[in-house]
């Protein structure tokens, strides 16, 4: 057993073959016979010798890994795309490296330029809060796919849900059950408030003709205080809350109670997203649902399919919502 960290030089020693052999054997490339590749992984094993990929990108010019860019761990919806991509990634080999960005542009700038450093096959980016024109300029060297955004030129290729359709879902069920107000609850202005004010201006114009209001909560503000101000217990105008996600809903609904009101009887909350959180049976969230699988599939496949075109203008997937309906509406 070699006492440093083994080298490929002491795996082609002990196997009795080339260095350059054990680097196609490893490599899984042709050329060798199986059993001359498998005495190699054997020794491999044996004295704990592991590819170094980055080397190998670097030698061979292939990507090893992809980066992913969020916010945040805290969103349920985060951690159910991360699971889709990794899936869809592990399929093409592909390793994917989550950073996190606090939602300040500096920070994503020097993520997505350290990813670049580090040779990834390409950047998916969740909401990401630089300017439509940094985020240009990036995949003009790096491919890039951004998932909850429309089109923003050049070589950027786009992944989202349909967001006036997702609204006009929302202003249905919330018509139908007999709702008389809205209030619409997102999170407090900020780097990336042009997402959330899309979704808001789909809302204002789905529920046009009612009674709509928009607030912002600034982050960690309580949220009783907040409803209160808009008489949640007038019964002649039932008031529907919709939430940009439900991470926030998952706020509003304790909320609700602390003013003596049951969700779905007294007021509704409605939310977007539809996590396996909003599921659970002390939330029972009514949901509109994205489809990550098919946001992560088509995150993926665009990246890869972007390194044989890379300057080809960038595509957008249009995801159809669905609303599903629990006990809170």
């Amino acid at each position: 057993m070699v006492d440093r960290r083994p080298t490929q030089s002491d795996v082609a020693r002990m196997a009795g073959v080339s260095r350059g052999v054990v680097s196609v054997a490893l490599s899984g490339s042709p050329g060798v016979s199986e059993r001359t590749r498998q005495r190699i992984r054997d020794v491999a094993e044996q004295i704990g010798y592991v590819r170094n990929l980055g080397a190998a990108a670097l030698a061979g010019h292939f990507p090893t890994a992809l980066g992913v860019v969020l916010p945040d761990l805290r969103n349920p919806f985060f951690e159910g795309l991360v699971a889709q991509v990794q899936t869809h990634a592990s399929r093409h080999d592909l390793l994917p490296l989550m950073v996190t960005t606090l939602d300040d542009p500096a920070r994503e700038s020097m993520v997505m330029h350290r990813l670049h450093e580090q040779r990834v096959a390409g950047i998916i980016a969740v909401s990401p809060v630089q300017t439509a024109g940094d985020l240009v300029q990036i995949a003009r060297s790096l491919p890039l796919t951004i998932i909850g955004t429309e089109p923003l030129g050049g070589s950027i290729d786009v992944a989202h849900m349909d967001e006036d359709a997702a609204a006009r879902l929302v202003s249905a069920h919330v018509r139908e059950r007999g709702w008389a107000r809205v209030l619409h609850l997102s999170g407090s202005p900020g780097p990336g408030e042009i997402w959330v004010e899309r979704r808001r201006r789909a809302l204002a114009e789905a529920f046009s003709g009612m009674p709509f209001s928009h607030v912002g909560v600034p982050n960690g503000a309580p949220i009783s205080p907040i409803l209160a101000r808009f008489d949640p217990d007038d019964a002649e105008r039932p008031l529907a809350i919709i939430t940009h996600n439900d991470l926030l809903a998952m706020d509003v609904v304790p909320a609700v109670h602390s003013l003596g009101l049951i969700p779905g009887r007294d007021v509704a909350v409605v939310s977007f997203d539809d996590t396996h959180m909003a599921a659970r049976p002390e939330w029972s969230l009514t949901s509109v649902r994205q489809d990550v699988d098919e946001l992560a599939t088509t995150a993926v496949e665009a990246l890869l399919t972007r390194q044989g075109s890379p300057a080809a203008d960038g595509r957008e997937t249009v995801i159809a919502p669905t609303l599903t309906v629990r006990s809170t509406s």
